[in-house]
């Protein structure tokens, strides 16, 4: 382990938890209209660049905190998918 992974786990950390009460906000509620497209989209390719970035130079603390995000990030792209499918159905 090299000497800034600590560093680094511990930030990703600390991001998982503020990310996740965003996560759970939209579990709970099952809604997504304050979060633009534009972010998710852009979120999405930030973390699946830093994954492979981990990935490639065998950061641990990095790849295994981008695939927690990502999980997340997915998630809410599913409700949000699901919420704008229901929406048009209604209509």
């Amino acid at each position: 382990m090299g000497k800034y992974e600590i560093l680094i786990g511990s930030a990703g950390m600390l991001g998982i938890i503020s990310f996740s009460t965003l996560v759970f906000k939209v579990f709970k509620d099952r809604n997504t209209e304050s979060l633009h497209w534009e972010w998710l989209i852009l979120n999405i390719i930030g973390q699946i660049l830093s994954f492979i970035y981990g990935v490639i130079n065998g950061a641990y603390g990095i790849y295994i905190t981008n695939t927690i995000f990502l999980i997340g990030l997915f998630y809410i792209l599913y409700v949000k998918v699901d919420e704008k499918n229901k929406n048009k159905n209604k209509k």
